[in-house]
């Protein structure tokens, strides 16, 4: 084979395979035994641990919890279930938001005890802890099995997080949120985390979810970014730019936000005007739109650059 055709072989070999391991984290019958066979592996792996310190599990309070470098549950959970590290990561993230385990940042005394027992090439996992009641936590994971967990806790399997739903239907991340964003996604298929929308609201307020942030000229890179554009400056954009080419603009964007984010900052005049023109029934040239479109979003970058605030005040 040619280095190219292997090359693009072992690529899709790779891919498939990370495919494979998401669905695997991602299917429920495989998840709820999953998640109590990695409840038994750590408690093992804590009860080692306790051994190593000393035999101080004699003196260690009844609700101590135990801290393992990730680096080592991942080599453990491999060698025992031959899971790949994707999907041991997939586990833990899962045990995490049922507050089975947290995984963390260590500190610099904890890592250098047990700096012998993983290689560098472990990366950020070796700088990692994963921290869990080693007495609560197979007791809590065989709730899970039962499903004996709260609706709350239940319903919060369900959801999948933005990369996972990249990889498990092949569409980038982009398209997912430029399509949320114009409604063209059925509004069951998202959800919103109740203790994610609060924290946020605790620590950057309400108008977190209200307030636009203003882009600069060089973030302006198609109409959808309009959207965050000023309206003084949409203003001036519509008023300064060519009535023909601006009734072509808004015939092309009939429906979308840009259309009623437009006609919002229209004076009545100017509607009549572009009115008039768009009931000639002017023909829509597709070539001629991106044209159009892109000298709509350099005039609005034009008024944006600071050259454009300095002549006023000069003046």
């Amino acid at each position: 084979m040619s280095p190219l055709l292997r090359h693009i072989v072992r690529t899709m070999i790779r891919r498939v395979k990370k495919k494979d391991d998401i669905l695997a984290t991602n299917t429920h019958a495989d998840f709820l035994p999953g998640v109590l066979s990695y409840a038994h592996v750590l408690s093992l792996m804590a009860g080692a641990e306790m051994n190593d310190r000393f035999d101080a599990r004699a003196r260690r309070p009844q609700n101590e919890e135990v801290s393992i470098p990730l680096a080592e549950v991942l080599k453990k959970c491999n060698a025992i279930a031959g899971h790949s590290r994707p999907h041991v990561m997939a586990m833990l993230k899962r045990m995490e938001k049922l507050n089975l385990v947290s995984i963390e940042s260590g500190r610099s005394e904890r890592l250098n005890n047990s700096a012998g027992r993983y290689s560098a090439s472990d990366g950020a996992a070796g700088r990692q802890l994963v921290t869990f009641d080693p007495v609560k936590i197979t007791e809590r994971a065989q709730q899970v099995a039962n499903h004996d967990l709260d609706v709350s806790i239940s319903s919060e399997l369900e959801l999948i997080e933005l990369d996972d739903l990249e990889a498990l239907i092949s569409v980038d991340r982009k398209v997912i949120l430029n399509k949320l964003s114009h409604a063209e996604i059925a509004e069951d298929i998202f959800a919103f985390r109740k203790t994610k929308v609060l924290n946020y609201v605790e620590e950057k307020g309400l108008s977190y979810f209200s307030r636009r942030n203003v882009r600069g000229a060089g973030e302006l890179n198609s109409l959808d970014d309009l959207a965050f554009v000023d309206q003084r400056t949409l203003f001036e954009a519509v008023s300064a730019f060519d009535t023909y080419d601006l009734a072509k603009l808004l015939s092309a964007s009939v429906g979308q936000p840009i259309d009623e984010r437009l006609q919002s900052v229209m004076t009545e005049a100017r509607k009549k005007e572009v009115s008039w023109v768009m009931r000639r029934e002017i023909k829509i040239d597709p070539v001629e739109i991106v044209e159009i479109e892109q000298r709509f979003i350099d005039t609005v970058r034009a008024l944006k650059s600071p050259a454009a605030h300095a002549a006023p005040a000069e003046s």
